[in-house]
């Protein structure tokens, strides 16, 4: 390896660093985040998640009320009574606050989501005609 080869690598790597930094850097998404909370894959409460958001918040599911509570930008399943979720596995996974983060309670089928609230008109576009 000569020289100019250690020198084209380094600067390869450099640049690859740089091009990796900037792009976390300026990849701020915009809009609000939400708070999905599904039954059964069906939807049964929407909230907004901001960082000034403090509060708790109830849904019904079947014949029992559910409690969530939104803080600082997060949000987390608040535990409930033992014969409704035996586990509670769900109370205890904690704060959530990023998209790719999920709350679950298998035994009522109870998912919390967080999304981005962005005004997308890709979200309507055609992805694939067969």
């Amino acid at each position: 390896m000569t020289l100019w080869d250690k020198i084209l690598v380094c600067s390869l790597i450099i640049i690859s660093f740089a091009w990796l930094g900037l792009s976390v850097l300026f990849n701020t998404k915009e809009g609000t985040k939400i708070v999905e909370i599904k039954v059964y894959g069906n939807m049964v409460e929407k909230l907004s998640l901001t960082e000034d958001t403090s509060n708790i918040y109830s849904f019904e599911f079947e014949e029992n009320t559910g409690y969530i509570e939104v803080k600082d930008g997060a949000v987390r399943m608040l535990e409930m009574d033992k014969d409704i979720c035996p586990e509670g596995i769900c109370s205890k996974t904690g704060w959530i606050k990023e998209e790719y983060e999920t709350i679950v309670c298998m035994p009522n089928g109870i998912s919390v989501n967080i999304k981005n609230n962005e005004n997308k008109e890709k979200d309507n576009d055609i992805d694939v005609i067969a």
